[in-house]
């Protein structure tokens, strides 16, 4: 005589399989990278102005920056509400990594058009991005950029 959880053996054990291979892949990859430590940048001044006259074509900022904890190597991405108008790029690009000492970057915003279309107020964004983990650090540098 058979019993009736015979029948229902080889979907049991199915299902303990794809449970077991669930709990597996949590543990391994999906709780560990919950609590990395992602690193935080502390802008000196956020967010950064920069003003310039439209017949000059540019005008620059300085800023400075940390991270906590310790970051390795990072490049610098911008980001801008009027990519045909205003571009942005920052001095220098990358760094091979990042901690308590200051890091000093310069911004630059140009005019890509005529001064007198050039004129009016923009916004940009600096990120500081980790190319090997495919991220951006938290928190992004502002950037309010006046053409008169």
């Amino acid at each position: 005589m058979r019993l009736p959880i015979t029948r229902y053996l080889p979907h049991i054990l199915v299902g303990l399989a794809v449970a077991s291979a669930l709990a597996v892949g949590y543990t391994a990859v999906i709780l560990p990278s919950s609590t990395l430590t992602i690193p935080k940048v502390t802008w000196t001044t956020n967010p950064l102005p920069i003003s310039f006259a439209a017949s000059d074509g540019s005008g620059s900022a300085t800023d400075t920056f940390s991270c906590s904890p310790s970051a390795d190597a990072y490049t610098m991405r911008t980001r801008r509400n009027s990519p045909g108008i205003i571009a942005i790029t920052v001095v220098p690009a990358s760094f091979s990594n990042c901690g308590a000492s200051l890091l000093q970057v310069t911004v630059v915003a140009t005019c890509q058009v005529a001064a007198s279309q050039c004129k009016g107020s923009f916004t940009g964004l600096v990120q500081v991005r980790q190319p090997a983990n495919y991220r951006n650090l938290p928190a992004n540098l502002q950037v309010n950029i006046t053409v008169g």
